[in-house]
């Protein structure tokens, strides 16, 4: 009898973990024009919709877009180096975010591309913000991903953003 009761317990305990195995899988994303790809891991999943003049744009959410948002561009290097890149974005986020305060600035790397990792909280009304800037350098070009989202819910999922960042990919 507790024989049973223990592997009818031990099936209900594997059955919740590959659930939750199965929730958590990564998802690859290729963007549909061909610039890059990248893996969605957790609960991320791409959005795509088309803006006033047309044009298809992709953004990734995290659960909803108040709770996380990444929008990617390209950015051409001059003759500025990505440090003074990085340096010009913050000196900018400075003047025209409300409550800007710095939480980190670093070198990051790990995947195919490296570069440097920004992250700060900003106010926009009475929402309090977290967002962390990857700016990764590919040759005379920088990929900028910017995740924004609610403070307390992006930035405490650091591991999910970084793992994003590392499997992103110019094609």
């Amino acid at each position: 009898m507790k024989h049973n009761r223990l592997l009818f317990f031990a099936a209900i305990l594997i059955s919740v973990f590959a659930i939750t195995a199965s929730a958590q899988s990564d998802k690859e994303f290729l963007d549909p024009a061909g610039k890059f790809k990248l893996t969605l891991t957790g609960d991320w999943r791409a959005v795509s919709y088309s803006d006033a003049v047309g044009r298809q744009k992709t953004e990734f959410v995290y659960r909803d877009r108040s709770e996380g948002l990444l929008k990617i561009t390209k950015e051409t290097l001059s003759t500025t180096s990505l440090g003074d890149l990085v340096q010009q974005e913050e000196e900018s986020l400075r003047v025209y975010r409300s409550g800007y305060e710095r939480a980190a600035r670093e070198t990051f790397g790990g995947g195919g591309l490296s570069g440097m990792r920004l992250s700060f909280f900003t106010n926009e009304g009475s929402r309090q913000l977290a967002s962390t800037y990857y700016f990764l350098k590919d040759g005379k070009s920088v990929w900028v991903l910017r995740f924004t989202g609610k403070r307390g819910s992006l930035d405490s999922n650091r591991n999910l953003t970084d793992q994003i960042a590392r499997s992103f990919a110019p094609m």
